[in-house]
Protein backbone atom coordinates (compact mmCIF):
# COMPACT_ATOMS: atom_id res chain seq x y z
CA UNK A 1 0.00 0.00 0.00
CA UNK A 2 1.40 3.45 -0.79
CA UNK A 3 2.20 5.31 2.28
CA UNK A 4 2.84 8.46 0.95
CA UNK A 5 -0.86 8.96 -0.37
CA UNK A 6 -1.84 8.33 3.45
CA UNK A 7 0.50 10.46 5.18
CA UNK A 8 -1.13 12.94 2.58
CA UNK A 9 -4.68 11.70 3.65
CA UNK A 10 -3.15 13.02 7.25
CA UNK A 11 -1.78 10.07 8.98
CA UNK A 12 1.58 10.33 10.13
CA UNK A 13 4.74 8.30 9.12
CA UNK A 14 4.24 5.61 11.52
CA UNK A 15 0.86 5.27 11.58
CA UNK A 16 0.51 5.02 7.76
CA UNK A 17 3.68 2.25 8.18
CA UNK A 18 1.66 0.48 10.57
CA UNK A 19 -1.71 1.10 8.78
CA UNK A 20 0.03 -0.64 5.47
CA UNK A 21 1.71 -3.80 7.27
CA UNK A 22 -1.57 -4.80 8.95
CA UNK A 23 -3.58 -4.34 5.69
CA UNK A 24 -1.26 -6.63 4.22
CA UNK A 25 -1.43 -9.25 7.23
CA UNK A 26 -4.39 -9.00 9.00
CA UNK A 27 -5.04 -9.75 11.27
CA UNK A 28 -1.90 -9.18 13.60
CA UNK A 29 -1.28 -8.80 17.53
CA UNK A 30 0.43 -5.57 18.45
CA UNK A 31 3.58 -7.51 19.67
CA UNK A 32 3.66 -9.07 16.21
CA UNK A 33 2.94 -6.06 14.08
CA UNK A 34 5.63 -3.92 16.44
CA UNK A 35 8.36 -6.53 15.16
CA UNK A 36 6.84 -6.68 11.78
CA UNK A 37 7.19 -2.86 11.47
CA UNK A 38 10.32 -2.54 13.85
CA UNK A 39 8.81 -0.51 16.21
CA UNK A 40 8.86 -1.06 20.14
CA UNK A 41 5.86 -2.43 21.59
CA UNK A 42 4.40 0.61 23.80
CA UNK A 43 4.97 3.26 20.36
CA UNK A 44 2.40 0.11 18.97
CA UNK A 45 -0.08 0.09 21.60
CA UNK A 46 -0.42 3.73 20.97
CA UNK A 47 -0.56 3.68 17.13
CA UNK A 48 -2.62 1.16 17.04
CA UNK A 49 -5.46 2.96 19.89
CA UNK A 50 -4.87 6.55 17.29
CA UNK A 51 -5.80 4.38 13.96
CA UNK A 52 -8.81 2.57 15.91
CA UNK A 53 -10.08 6.68 16.85
CA UNK A 54 -10.09 7.12 13.11
CA UNK A 55 -11.80 3.83 11.99
CA UNK A 56 -8.81 2.30 10.17
CA UNK A 57 -8.19 -0.64 12.65
CA UNK A 58 -10.34 -2.43 14.51
CA UNK A 59 -9.88 -4.50 17.94
CA UNK A 60 -10.75 -8.29 18.07
CA UNK A 61 -10.30 -9.40 21.69
CA UNK A 62 -12.85 -12.21 20.84
CA UNK A 63 -9.36 -14.62 21.59
CA UNK A 64 -6.83 -14.39 24.66
CA UNK A 65 -4.42 -12.87 22.84
CA UNK A 66 -5.77 -9.38 21.21
CA UNK A 67 -5.26 -9.36 17.46
CA UNK A 68 -6.39 -6.33 15.30
CA UNK A 69 -8.20 -6.25 11.80
CA UNK A 70 -7.49 -3.10 8.91
CA UNK A 71 -10.65 -1.93 8.09
CA UNK A 72 -11.72 -0.08 4.84
CA UNK A 73 -9.42 2.76 4.14
CA UNK A 74 -12.35 4.75 2.79
CA UNK A 75 -12.47 5.74 6.73
CA UNK A 76 -9.92 8.16 5.42
CA UNK A 77 -12.27 10.57 3.68
CA UNK A 78 -14.35 10.78 6.57
CA UNK A 79 -11.43 12.54 8.79
CA UNK A 80 -10.02 14.63 6.16
CA UNK A 81 -13.94 15.84 5.28
CA UNK A 82 -13.82 16.46 9.33
CA UNK A 83 -10.57 18.44 9.06
CA UNK A 84 -12.32 20.49 6.38
CA UNK A 85 -15.42 21.40 8.27
CA UNK A 86 -13.28 22.10 11.34
CA UNK A 87 -10.90 24.61 9.39
CA UNK A 88 -13.94 26.54 7.65
CA UNK A 89 -15.15 26.89 11.42
CA UNK A 90 -12.05 28.13 12.18
CA UNK A 91 -11.71 30.58 9.05
CA UNK A 92 -15.59 31.70 10.13
CA UNK A 93 -14.17 31.97 13.63
CA UNK A 94 -10.95 34.01 12.74
CA UNK A 95 -13.06 36.23 10.25
CA UNK A 96 -15.43 37.20 12.99
CA UNK A 97 -12.96 38.18 15.26
CA UNK A 98 -10.12 39.76 12.99
CA UNK A 99 -11.09 43.20 13.45
CA UNK A 100 -10.53 43.08 16.83
CA UNK A 101 -7.31 41.20 16.83
CA UNK A 102 -6.53 43.88 14.29
CA UNK A 103 -7.23 47.07 16.36
CA UNK A 104 -5.52 45.38 19.29
CA UNK A 105 -2.43 44.79 17.36
CA UNK A 106 -2.74 48.69 16.10
CA UNK A 107 -3.23 49.93 19.68
CA UNK A 108 -0.11 47.55 21.01
CA UNK A 109 1.81 48.17 18.00
CA UNK A 110 1.14 51.84 17.01
CA UNK A 111 1.41 50.20 13.38
CA UNK A 112 -1.82 51.49 10.45
CA UNK A 113 -3.84 49.11 9.56
CA UNK A 114 -4.94 49.51 5.40
CA UNK A 115 -7.54 48.35 4.18
CA UNK A 116 -8.37 48.86 0.36
CA UNK A 117 -12.41 49.12 -1.19
CA UNK A 118 -13.02 49.23 -4.92
CA UNK A 119 -16.29 50.22 -7.00
CA UNK A 120 -19.87 51.70 -5.97
CA UNK A 121 -20.37 49.05 -3.19
CA UNK A 122 -17.04 49.64 -1.94
CA UNK A 123 -17.52 53.35 -1.01
CA UNK A 124 -20.69 52.13 0.16
CA UNK A 125 -18.65 50.06 2.32
CA UNK A 126 -16.47 53.26 3.85
CA UNK A 127 -19.71 55.03 4.19
CA UNK A 128 -21.58 52.53 6.34
CA UNK A 129 -18.11 52.07 8.48
CA UNK A 130 -18.18 55.81 9.33
CA UNK A 131 -21.62 55.39 11.00
CA UNK A 132 -21.15 52.19 12.25
CA UNK A 133 -17.58 53.91 13.95
CA UNK A 134 -20.35 56.04 15.21
CA UNK A 135 -17.57 58.60 15.86
CA UNK A 136 -17.94 62.02 14.65
CA UNK A 137 -16.98 62.75 11.32
CA UNK A 138 -14.65 65.61 9.70
CA UNK A 139 -13.83 65.45 5.93
CA UNK A 140 -13.23 67.55 2.87
CA UNK A 141 -15.38 66.77 -0.90
CA UNK A 142 -15.63 68.74 -3.90
CA UNK A 143 -18.99 69.06 -6.05
CA UNK A 144 -17.50 66.01 -8.00
CA UNK A 145 -17.37 63.32 -5.14
CA UNK A 146 -20.34 60.85 -5.29
CA UNK A 147 -20.89 61.03 -9.47
CA UNK A 148 -21.60 57.68 -10.06
CA UNK A 149 -23.59 56.88 -6.75
CA UNK A 150 -27.11 57.24 -6.45
CA UNK A 151 -28.21 60.40 -4.88
CA UNK A 152 -31.05 59.16 -3.19
CA UNK A 153 -29.01 55.85 -1.78
CA UNK A 154 -26.94 58.67 -0.39
CA UNK A 155 -29.24 60.55 0.97
CA UNK A 156 -31.01 57.77 2.67
CA UNK A 157 -27.29 56.65 4.09
CA UNK A 158 -26.34 59.87 5.30
CA UNK A 159 -29.77 60.21 7.29
CA UNK A 160 -28.27 57.57 9.47
CA UNK A 161 -25.53 59.41 10.95
CA UNK A 162 -27.87 61.95 12.38
CA UNK A 163 -29.97 58.34 13.46
CA UNK A 164 -26.71 57.66 15.29
CA UNK A 165 -26.21 61.18 16.79
CA UNK A 166 -22.70 61.92 15.14
CA UNK A 167 -21.78 65.32 14.65
CA UNK A 168 -20.40 65.90 11.29
CA UNK A 169 -17.90 68.73 10.33
CA UNK A 170 -17.34 69.56 6.35
CA UNK A 171 -15.69 71.55 3.77
CA UNK A 172 -17.59 71.86 1.62
CA UNK A 173 -18.15 74.24 -2.03
CA UNK A 174 -20.89 76.66 -2.48
CA UNK A 175 -22.49 75.39 -5.86
CA UNK A 176 -25.93 75.58 -7.89
CA UNK A 177 -27.84 72.63 -7.16
CA UNK A 178 -26.72 69.29 -8.57
CA UNK A 179 -29.93 67.47 -8.78
CA UNK A 180 -33.55 68.89 -9.47
CA UNK A 181 -35.55 69.12 -6.32
CA UNK A 182 -39.62 69.70 -6.11
CA UNK A 183 -40.28 72.46 -3.77
CA UNK A 184 -42.39 70.42 -1.28
CA UNK A 185 -39.34 68.42 -1.00
CA UNK A 186 -36.67 71.37 -0.16
CA UNK A 187 -35.36 72.80 2.75
CA UNK A 188 -33.30 76.14 3.46
CA UNK A 189 -29.65 74.82 4.07
CA UNK A 190 -28.91 76.35 7.10
CA UNK A 191 -32.33 74.94 8.35
CA UNK A 192 -31.55 71.57 6.78
CA UNK A 193 -27.58 71.22 8.45
CA UNK A 194 -28.97 71.89 11.55
CA UNK A 195 -31.36 68.51 11.79
CA UNK A 196 -28.89 66.38 9.67
CA UNK A 197 -26.12 67.99 12.82
CA UNK A 198 -23.46 69.06 9.69
CA UNK A 199 -21.45 71.86 10.60
CA UNK A 200 -20.06 73.48 7.22
CA UNK A 201 -17.00 75.65 6.69
CA UNK A 202 -17.96 76.53 3.10
CA UNK A 203 -15.33 77.29 -0.17
CA UNK A 204 -16.26 77.84 -3.81
CA UNK A 205 -16.11 75.52 -6.27
CA UNK A 206 -12.20 76.40 -7.57
CA UNK A 207 -10.72 76.29 -4.11
CA UNK A 208 -10.84 72.36 -4.17
CA UNK A 209 -12.42 70.55 -7.30
CA UNK A 210 -10.43 67.01 -7.05
CA UNK A 211 -13.02 63.98 -7.03
CA UNK A 212 -11.73 62.79 -4.01
CA UNK A 213 -12.98 63.13 -0.49
CA UNK A 214 -10.83 63.05 2.45
CA UNK A 215 -12.30 61.67 6.05
CA UNK A 216 -11.71 61.64 9.79
CA UNK A 217 -13.43 59.23 12.01
CA UNK A 218 -12.48 57.81 15.30
CA UNK A 219 -9.47 56.17 14.49
CA UNK A 220 -9.30 56.26 11.18
CA UNK A 221 -8.96 58.11 7.99
CA UNK A 222 -10.39 57.40 4.53
CA UNK A 223 -10.01 58.34 1.11
CA UNK A 224 -12.32 58.08 -1.57
CA UNK A 225 -11.37 58.31 -5.38
CA UNK A 226 -14.37 59.03 -7.23
CA UNK A 227 -14.74 59.01 -11.20
CA UNK A 228 -12.96 56.29 -13.52
CA UNK A 229 -10.75 54.96 -10.49
CA UNK A 230 -13.63 54.34 -7.99
CA UNK A 231 -11.52 53.62 -5.62
CA UNK A 232 -11.19 54.00 -1.55
CA UNK A 233 -8.56 53.57 1.50
CA UNK A 234 -8.83 53.36 4.98
CA UNK A 235 -5.93 53.91 6.87
CA UNK A 236 -6.48 52.85 10.90
CA UNK A 237 -4.04 55.04 13.14
CA UNK A 238 -5.31 57.05 15.84
CA UNK A 239 -1.68 59.26 15.29
CA UNK A 240 -2.52 60.04 11.63
CA UNK A 241 -6.70 60.41 12.30
CA UNK A 242 -5.73 63.14 15.00
CA UNK A 243 -3.34 64.66 12.57
CA UNK A 244 -6.38 65.32 9.86
CA UNK A 245 -8.46 66.10 12.45
CA UNK A 246 -5.81 69.14 12.94
CA UNK A 247 -5.43 69.69 9.10
CA UNK A 248 -9.34 70.45 9.01
CA UNK A 249 -8.98 73.00 12.21
CA UNK A 250 -6.33 74.95 10.55
CA UNK A 251 -8.21 74.78 7.12
CA UNK A 252 -11.60 75.67 8.57
CA UNK A 253 -9.87 78.82 10.54
CA UNK A 254 -8.72 80.07 8.03
CA UNK A 255 -11.01 79.91 5.43
CA UNK A 256 -13.41 81.32 7.96
CA UNK A 257 -11.02 84.54 8.58
CA UNK A 258 -11.24 85.40 4.37
CA UNK A 259 -13.12 88.94 3.52
CA UNK A 260 -16.43 88.11 2.57
CA UNK A 261 -17.00 84.87 4.19
CA UNK A 262 -19.90 85.72 6.44
CA UNK A 263 -22.14 85.93 3.59
CA UNK A 264 -21.65 82.38 2.32
CA UNK A 265 -23.12 80.50 1.07
CA UNK A 266 -24.75 82.16 -1.92
CA UNK A 267 -25.38 79.40 -4.17
CA UNK A 268 -26.32 76.56 -2.57
CA UNK A 269 -29.80 77.89 -0.68
CA UNK A 270 -31.56 74.51 -0.10
CA UNK A 271 -30.99 71.06 -0.07
CA UNK A 272 -32.95 68.25 -0.16
CA UNK A 273 -35.84 67.53 2.93
CA UNK A 274 -34.51 65.74 5.84
CA UNK A 275 -35.77 62.28 6.36
CA UNK A 276 -36.78 63.04 10.07
CA UNK A 277 -38.66 66.33 8.80
CA UNK A 278 -41.07 64.61 6.79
Amino acid sequence: MNTTILVEAGLTEAQAKAYSMLASNSPLSPPALAKLAQETRTNMYKLLEQLEEMGLVKKDASEKKMKFWAQNPSALKNIVEKEVTSALIKSKRLDANMSTLVDDFVVNNKQPHIKFYQGEKGVMSVLKDQIEDGCDVHYIRSLSDAIDIDEHELHILRNQYVDKGIQRYGITQDHEPRFKVAPQDRMPIQESDKLMNLHRTWISESDYDAPVEWASYGNKLSIISFGDETVAVVIESPQIAASFRQIYQLLSSSIRQKPGYKILPEKTLYTRLPESAK
